[in-house]
C-alpha cells in the first residue's frame, strides 16, 4: 500500500481553514455522505468511549464544523490515523438560517470594529508578518510552534528577497481589495503569540500571517474568522500556513505567478473576513474546500460574499455627497468609464447600500450613454457540511436585483433622465444624448424584488460612454506595505490589475513612480524592485496602460524604517562671519527632517535657519542656512541631524572664516568740477575718501563709456596729478574714480565728471608746436567760426573764430612748443 504520504500527494489536500463552519443550522453529516472507511474509524473510536452514542456524535459535529481539512478518498487506517491525532478538533456552535451567503455571523466593519454581517460596510484592516520564532497556531485548533515562515519564503526566493514572498501574500490580500471595499496597511508586529483578541493592537496587524510545519499528513492551513463570538467559535482573523508544504508540487510552484500559494492565502484570508466554505468542488469559487489553480483568485461567488459584507470597492458611494468622483472625462484626453464588479445589496440593505452614486464632469459638450449590465450569471453553490458535499442550489446572480439607473444635475437632486424599461437580468441603459459642459452625478439602485435563492447581491458592470472614447484599465498596485531600510523591496502590477474594455484590450505596460517625486523612473516593467536608504514614507505610484493607449493609476503608501543616519556633504563647505549662508546636506535618513531644529552646527556663533526641503529619497536636504554671528570663532565645524529617526555627525564638514572687509563705502568726485574749462592738458584731479576703500582706480577718456581711457591709473591717495602728454589741447574729457577692496569696487556718486582742456596759444593744428604749420592752418580754416567755449582748428587764439587776430597770435608765439 502506498505511504501516507504519497497518497495525500496524489489525492491532493482541500484548502484548509473552518471548513464547515456556518450561518446555517445544520444536523449531523447525512450517513450517505460517510464513506465506509470512515464509517468504520469513527465507529471504532467511539467504541473506546464509555458513552458511544454520544462520542459518536461529538465526533461527527467535529466533522461537520472543523476547523481543518483533510484529503479526499482515504482508507480506513488514514481515517483512524487522523481520528486518532487530531480529534477532528472542537466542536463549534450552530447559527441561524439566513441570507448572509456562507459567512460567519459577525464581520469586520470600520477601523477594526466587529459588527453583524451583511451590511455592505467597508472595513480598514492592518495587517503584519510575525518573526520567525514568535509562537504560533491556535492551541483549539491545531498544536502550537515556533513560526518559520520568514524562513522558508527566503530558501524559496533567496535570503535577501523575503519581500518578495511576504508580497506574493499582500497580492492576495489586494485582490479582496480589487472587488471589496477592503483596505489594509502593513504595520510592525509585536511578535507576541497567535490569538484570538480581535480588539485593535497598535503593535501588531489585524490580520496576522504565519505558519508552522504540521507535515504532509495533515491540514494545508487554516485561519481564524473575524471573531470567536460568531457561529465559527474560533477568531481574530489570523492566518496560520503549513509550511510543510512548501514543496514543488505546492506553494513552491512558480506556475502563473506562484498562483497556487497566492490562492492558498486568498482562501485563507477569505475566511478571515467571514466566508465560510462553499461547494460543490467544481474549480467555479475560490472559497470551494479543495484548493484549485486553474483559476485565480476570487471568483463571482466570493465577490457576490466579499460584496454582501464589505460592499464593492467604492462601498460608501450611497450618497450624491459621497459619490465616487471620476473627474473630468473630456481633459486632459477624451476618455469613457468602465467599472466592473460593482454592487448593490438589495433593496432592504441598510444605510442606502441598495444605491450607487458616481460623479462625472465635462468640459465641453459631449454625447453621453450611460449602462449598468448585471453580471454573474447561474451557477450552483451551497454551503459544505463535508468535504466536498452540502446542501446545494441554483443561483441567478445576474437576477438577484432590479438595476435602474437616473442621471442627475450638479446640484444631485434634479433627476434630468431615468432609465427602468429593462427586467431583471437585463442591460439597463440611459442614452442621455449630447450634453453640456457641467456636472452630472449618476445613480445606480435596486428596485427589487431580490429573490432569497438569488442571494440579494446584484452585481454590475457599470459604463460610461462619452462618445467614442476607450476607458482606461484598473491598476492595482497592491497594499500600502512596510519595509526594512536598504532591504529589497518588491512591487507586482500585473497581478490584480486589469483592463476594461474586456477583449478589446489588454494591459501593455506597466510604469512606475517608485520615490514618489512624480517622475515614472522605472518603465515597462511589471515586477519591479528597489531598496530605499531613508525612513519615511514614499507614495509608490503604478501606471497602467492598455493596447488602446489608455491609462490609469494606482497609489500605495510604502512605509521605510529601520534606516540609519549619516551626513556626508555640506555645500558650500564653508562660510565667512556676519553672513547667512544657504547651504545643502547631503547623507542618508534625511527623509523626516522637517524643521530648522534638527540641524546642528558645533561651536559658538552659528545658528540654522530656514524650512527643510529634503528629496524623494531623504539623501540631501536643501531649504536651510547657516546664520554665523560677526562674533563667531573661525575654523572647522560638524554638522548634527537629530530627529526621531536617529542621529548623525558630519565631522569638520563646514568651515567659518574671518570676514572679509566690507565692501568700500560711498565717496564723490570734487574737482575739476562737472564741465569746468581748464588752463592746460595737466589737471589735478581730486574726490572725497570711501570707506574700506584699499585703493582707487582713476580713468580719463574723450569717451563717456571709457571703452579705451587715454589715461588709467590705480593709487591709494584721494588725488593725482595728470602728467603732460596723455590729453591734449580743447579736448572734452570724462573722469572718474572707483574704489576697490577684495570684496569688489564702488563707483563715486555721480559716477564721472567732465572738463575741457585749455588751450596752447598759436598753436591752430594741435601739434603742440607754435610754427608755418598753424599759419597754413589759420589760411585754411578762415573765416571759420565755433561755438562758444568749443575752438577748433584755425582758431589759435581760442576765440571761437578764425580771422586776423589767430595770425596775430601765432606769430607772437612763433616757434614756442606748448608742454
Amino acid at each position: 500500500m502506498p505511504s501516507m504520504r504519497s497518497r495525500l500527494i496524489r489525492h491532493g489536500l482541500v484548502a484548509c481553514t473552518i471548513p464547515a463552519l456556518g450561518a446555517v443550522s445544520l444536523a449531523e453529516p447525512s450517513e450517505s455522505l460517510l464513506s465506509a472507511p470512515l464509517e468504520r474509524a469513527i465507529s471504532r473510536t467511539a467504541s473506546r468511549s464509555a458513552d458511544p452514542a454520544n462520542a459518536r456524535m461529538n465526533l461527527l459535529a467535529r466533522l461537520t464544523f472543523s476547523p481543518a481539512c483533510f484529503p479526499e478518498s482515504m482508507t480506513e487506517e488514514e481515517y483512524q490515523a487522523i481520528v486518532d491525532e487530531w480529534g477532528l478538533l472542537p466542536p463549534t456552535q450552530f447559527g441561524e438560517a439566513d441570507a448572509r451567503y456562507w459567512t460567519d455571523t459577525i464581520v469586520w466593519t470600520g477601523d477594526l470594529s466587529t459588527g453583524t454581517s451583511a451590511q455592505a460596510a467597508r472595513a480598514n484592516l492592518t495587517y503584519s508578518f510575525p518573526a520567525d520564532g514568535t509562537t504560533w497556531g491556535l492551541s483549539e485548533v491545531s498544536s502550537t510552534g515556533p513560526n518559520d515562515l520568514n524562513s522558508r519564503l527566503t530558501t524559496l526566493f533567496g535570503a535577501s528577497n523575503l519581500d518578495r514572498g511576504r508580497e506574493y501574500f499582500r497580492q492576495a490580500l489586494a485582490s479582496w481589495r480589487r472587488y471589496a471595499g477592503l483596505t489594509y496597511s502593513e504595520v510592525a508586529d509585536d511578535n507576541t503569540a497567535m490569538a484570538q483578541g480581535t480588539a485593535r493592537v497598535a503593535t501588531r496587524g489585524d490580520i496576522r500571517m504565519g505558519g508552522l510545519g504540521f507535515g504532509t499528513s495533515s491540514f494545508l492551513a487554516y485561519n481564524a474568522f473575524p471573531s470567536a463570538s460568531g457561529v465559527a467559535g474560533v477568531g481574530g482573523g489570523d492566518m496560520c500556513f503549513n509550511t510543510s508544504f512548501f514543496t514543488a508540487g505546492a506553494f513552491n510552484s512558480s506556475t502563473n505567478n506562484y498562483r497556487y500559494m497566492r490562492n492558498t492565502a486568498g482562501h485563507e484570508h477569505g475566511h478571515g473576513l467571514g466566508n465560510i466554505h462553499s461547494v460543490p468542488c467544481n474549480s467555479t469559487k475560490l472559497m470551494e474546500p479543495s484548493i484549485f489553480t486553474g483559476q485565480d483568485m476570487l471568483q463571482i461567488d466570493d465577490r457576490r460574499g466579499g460584496n454582501r459584507n464589505y460592499g464593492d470597492r467604492f462601498a460608501g458611494n450611497n450618497s450624491a455627497a459621497n459619490a465616487r468622483q471620476f473627474g473630468d472625462l473630456t481633459t486632459p484626453i477624451l476618455k469613457s468609464i468602465i467599472e466592473r464588479n460593482l454592487s448593490t445589496n438589495g433593496t432592504a440593505g441598510p444605510n442606502n447600500t441598495d444605491e450607487d452614486w458616481y460623479r462625472f464632469e465635462l468640459s465641453s459638450t459631449q454625447t453621453v450613454v450611460i449602462s449598468a449590465a448585471p453580471t454573474g450569471g447561474t451557477y450552483t453553490a451551497g454551503q459544505q457540511s463535508f468535504s466536498c458535499s452540502g446542501s446545494t442550489g441554483s443561483i441567478n446572480a445576474s437576477s438577484a436585483g432590479n438595476l435602474n439607473i437616473e442621471l442627475r444635475a450638479a446640484d444631485g437632486t434634479t433627476i434630468l433622465q431615468t432609465a427602468s424599461a429593462a427586467g431583471a437580468g437585463a442591460t439597463e441603459t440611459l442614452n442621455a444624448g449630447s450634453r453640456a459642459a457641467g456636472t452630472y452625478y449618476v445613480r445606480v439602485f435596486d428596485v427589487g424584488p431580490n429573490a432569497a435563492a438569488n442571494q440579494t447581491v446584484q452585481l454590475y458592470d457599470l459604463t460610461v460612454r462619452i462618445g467614442a472614447a476607450a476607458a482606461p484599465p484598473q491598476a492595482i498596485a497592491g497594499l500600502h506595505k512596510r519595509i526594512a531600510a536598504n532591504a529589497s523591496c518588491f512591487f507586482m502590477g500585473d497581478i490584480n490589475s486589469a483592463a476594461m474594455e474586456g477583449s478589446l484590450s489588454n494591459p501593455t505596460s506597466f510604469d512606475w513612480d517608485l520615490d514618489g517625486d512624480g517622475t515614472f523612473e522605472t518603465n515597462d516593467n511589471p515586477q519591479p524592485n528597489r531598496q530605499y536608504s531613508s525612513n519615511g514614507v514614499y507614495p509608490v505610484t503604478l501606471r497602467v496602460t492598455d493596447s488602446n493607449g489608455m491609462a490609469s493609476t494606482d497609489t500605495i503608501d510604502v512605509t521605510v524604517f529601520g534606516a540609519t543616519t549619516s551626513v556626508l556633504t555640506c555645500s558650500p563647505n564653508n562660510g565667512n562671519s556676519s553672513t547667512s549662508v544657504p547651504v545643502t546636506i547631503t547623507g542618508n535618513n534625511l527623509k523626516n527632517v522637517t524643521s530648522a531644529s534638527m540641524v546642528t552646527v558645533s561651536g559658538a556663533g552659528v545658528t540654522v535657519s530656514g524650512t527643510p526641503v529634503p528629496n524623494a529619497l531623504g539623501t540631501s536636504v536643501a531649504g536651510l542656512s547657516f546664520d554665523i554671528s560677526g562674533a563667531s570663532p573661525t575654523g572647522a565645524r560638524n554638522i548634527t541631524v537629530n530627529n526621531a529617526d536617529g542621529m548623525a555627525t558630519g565631522v569638520g564638514l563646514f568651515t567659518v572664516n574671518n570676514a572679509p572687509p566690507p565692501m568700500p563705502g560711498p565717496f564723490s568726485l570734487s574737482a575739476p568740477s562737472n564741465g569746468s574749462t581748464l588752463a592746460g592738458t595737466t589737471p589735478v584731479l581730486i574726490w572725497t575718501a570711501s570707506s574700506d576703500a584699499a585703493s582707487y582706480t582713476v580713468d580719463v577718456d574723450d569717451s563717456a563709456s571709457f571703452v579705451s581711457p587715454e589715461f588709467s591709473n590705480t593709487l591709494a591717495g584721494t588725488s593725482h596729478a595728470i602728467p603732460a602728454g596723455p590729453l591734449n589741447y580743447k579736448v572734452l574729457y570724462f573722469w572718474r574714480a572707483i574704489a576697490t577692496n577684495p570684496q569688489g569696487g564702488t563707483a563715486s556718486t555721480p559716477a564721472s565728471f567732465s572738463f575741457r582742456t585749455g588751450p596752447c596759444l598759436g598753436d591752430a593744428n594741435y601739434d603742440k608746436l607754435v610754427d608755418f604749420g598753424d599759419v597754413t592752418q589759420i589760411l585754411g580754416s578762415w573765416a571759420a567760426s565755433y561755438p562758444v567755449g568749443e575752438s577748433g582748428p584755425g582758431d589759435s587764439s581760442n576765440d571761437d573764430v578764425v580771422d586776423f587776430n589767430d595770425v596775430t597770435v601765432t606769430l607772437a608765439q612763433y616757434g614756442v612748443s606748448c608742454p
